[in-house]
């Protein structure tokens, strides 16, 4: 088979972004729900807002990946395909013959209740007379029949087919009801940060800013793995707001909480597990067999785990040096009960493995404190790994001299 053109590929990362820009301003809608409203996704629209009051916000996305000499989103044009498909969109849902509009009173009840955004990462453009005209209308400066007579005036200058097609769909509404769809019509250009909106939205939300990307990718794993389960149950996604806050509450919660906040971070192995200085010492002790790699990849990312959330608490101001400090004086401290107990009394000779491997079991079940939070097990296992890594605390009773 022969290998994708540039042109193909570039279609298919093109059509890959939107469908994450389109994504991504669905979730910030979500964020900025208020109680009474619910959002869609490719419902009504491409995003679609409901009011409590009973009327609509019917939003249409469109992105670009093409940029300008300033590497800047290219301007929404005069003779933009998105921009004109999708005014012809609206103006074919406001006489949808299917839902009853066929009649002028039933398109002007539509308008009244709908209102009709196009969003995009498109620059702004004082050139474009569509957008120009458009404000002056609903600023009072410009007529109906002004604008109408500016969009009849860009069909004429217009050479595609296609455009003059769209632009027909619009001239065809009535006066009255085309004056309600443009009083209705807005536009929000140069929307390129798509998430940046989003942790926006969670900031609002009292989320203090260490916490933010946690909030943000926690909802956001959620979120998208509830859409493809409801839409692979053949149903439409849309959340109101009591649904949004039964289910992805626990997530703001635990970032307001005073706890500490322990994250998930992709571990980064060494290249070689059994280099490790813990490794060997529960290699040595028979803990576990030199080949079990996965005992090894499993007790290093525990150690790993609990190296990088010190890491990051402190950054985040959220613990200090010294807690850490008193945590490992802890952990020293429960070892050396252990490790007294298990060798008191007995001569150096023999096999001292199975005293070993209990100090390890035992110490397996204890949870450390970390500024007066209790650690999980799994956690403060890594910290007693990272221990005996450096190694500061040992099994055998030469450990000393065997890995310093």
């Amino acid at each position: 088979m022969s290998a994708r053109s540039r042109v193909d590929t570039t279609s298919a990362e093109d059509k890959s972004i939107g469908f994450d820009y389109q994504y991504y301003y669905f979730l910030d809608e979500l964020l900025k729900l208020k109680s009474g409203q619910v959002v869609g996704l490719e419902v009504l629209d491409d995003v679609h807002v409901e009011r409590p009051d009973g009327s609509h916000l019917l939003i249409q996305l469109k992105h670009t990946v093409q940029r300008n000499a300033q590497d800047l989103p290219i301007n929404l044009t005069t003779m933009d395909s998105d921009l004109w498909k999708s005014l012809s969109n609206w103006c074919k849902v406001i006489i949808d013959p299917a839902e009853g509009r066929i009649s002028i009173p039933a398109q002007l009840a539509f308008i009244e209740k709908t209102s009709f955004l196009l969003a995009s990462n498109k620059s702004d453009n004082d050139k474009n007379t569509v957008l120009v005209s458009s404000v002056a209308f609903k600023a009072g400066t410009k007529t109906h029949a002004e604008l109408i007579a500016d969009i009849t005036s860009i069909k004429a200058q217009s050479k595609d087919t296609t455009i003059q097609g769209y632009i027909d769909d619009v001239l065809k509404l009535d006066p009255a009801v085309s004056q309600g769809f443009f009083s209705h019509l807005q536009f929000a250009l140069g929307r390129d940060q798509a998430i940046e909106e989003c942790k926006k939205s969670i900031a609002e939300k009292q989320i203090d800013a260490s916490r933010i990307d946690d909030v943000f990718h926690a909802v956001d794993s959620e979120v998208r793995q509830n859409c493809f389960a409801t839409v692979k149950a053949g149903n439409k996604i849309t959340i109101s707001f009591d649904e949004f806050t039964i289910r992805y509450r626990r997530h703001f919660d635990k970032a307001r909480s005073i706890g500490l906040l322990f994250r998930k971070f992709p571990p980064v192995l060494p290249d070689n597990l059994l280099r490790q200085t813990f490794i060997k010492q529960l290699v040595d002790i028979n803990d576990v067999s030199e080949d079990n790699i996965d005992f090894h990849t499993k007790f290093t990312t525990r150690r790993l785990h609990f190296r990088d959330n010190m890491e990051r608490l402190i950054q985040d101001g959220d613990i200090t040096q010294s807690d850490i400090d008193d945590l490992e004086d802890e952990a020293c401290v429960i070892w050396e009960g252990k490790f007294l107990q298990a060798y008191s009394g007995q001569s150096s000779v023999g096999d001292e493995s199975e005293s070993a491997r209990a100090i390890v079991a035992d110490l397996r079940q204890k949870k450390l404190t970390l500024a007066s939070q209790e650690l999980p097990i799994a956690m403060s296992n890594g910290g007693f790994y990272d221990l005996s890594d450096r190694p500061v605390i040992g099994w055998l009773r030469n450990w000393k001299d065997r890995y310093r």
